[in-house]
């Protein structure tokens, strides 16, 4: 007991966030992703695998972030306010400018189209369920756009800030597009990562960017949503109208 007769025990923890702790948020989406997955294999249905196998890796982060942050003092800037929303116009605008830009390397390297990625194949997937399709664009323009900016312009934006603000912009974009690799064509790794990862790295960039200067969640995670925003409207176009000659 203290001097105002509260128990110590019951107050959080003094202790500031830490690259443990990223790492174990990241490793506990891993394990609700495996965990979910495992447990939707009975169903012995693959749109309801991928919709659960990604349920549970924002149960798992999500969940993990929560607990941890009992036992924390510190906060990671989560707020929200309604002018964030006119970000979701610079993750818009940032996706088109950096595919302008890397256009001419990804025809180099992928004559026949840009490489496949899990989301991108599922959602031009014409015999996705609607469920399934649902659930993507969720996850895409929702979950991971809030999900992710807590974990890397959060909890790890906050483990590594002390170190200047160079160090937290690269050490976060480098990281934030290393998971990224996941994703990557298998067939041909190191072209799909050439063409892939550097917008990643720069989306990275500015979204450390405008987090440290806002000091808050808020309008990295809006500029993060029109970004993803943006690739799920080009890939639920019809196959027909994209391949279409222009008038």
């Amino acid at each position: 007991m203290d001097g105002d007769g509260e128990a110590v025990g019951s107050r959080p923890v003094d202790r500031p966030w830490s690259v443990v702790d990223f790492v174990l948020i990241w490793l506990a989406g891993l394990f609700g992703t495996g965990l979910f997955y495992a447990a939707a294999i009975a169903f012995a249905n693959e749109d309801l695998l991928v919709v659960l196998g990604l349920a549970g890796q924002y149960v798992g982060s999500l969940g993990l972030f929560l607990l941890l942050r009992r036992r924390r003092t510190t906060g990671i800037g989560f707020s929200i306010e309604p002018s964030d929303v006119l970000y979701v116009g610079i993750g818009l605008l940032l996706q088109i400018v950096l595919a302008v830009a890397f256009l001419p390397l990804t025809r180099l390297l992928f004559p026949d189209g840009a490489p496949p990625q899990q989301v991108a194949e599922a959602l031009r997937d014409i015999e996705a369920s609607t469920l399934l399709k649902l659930t993507l664009v969720l996850a895409a323009v929702l979950l991971a756009p809030a999900t992710e900016e807590l974990m890397y312009r959060g909890v790890l934006l906050k483990a590594v800030e002390g170190r200047g603000r160079r160090f937290v912009m690269v050490v976060t974009a480098v990281v934030f597009s290393l998971v990224h690799v996941v994703g990557l064509d298998p067939e041909r790794p190191l072209a799909s990562a050439a063409v892939v990862l550097p917008p990643i790295f720069l989306l990275g960039l500015a979204l450390a960017w405008v987090t440290l200067r806002s000091g808050r969640l808020g309008p990295a995670i809006f500029v993060h949503s029109g970004w993803n925003l943006l690739a799920v409207f080009v890939l639920l176009l019809p196959q027909e109208l994209l391949e279409s000659p222009p008038i």
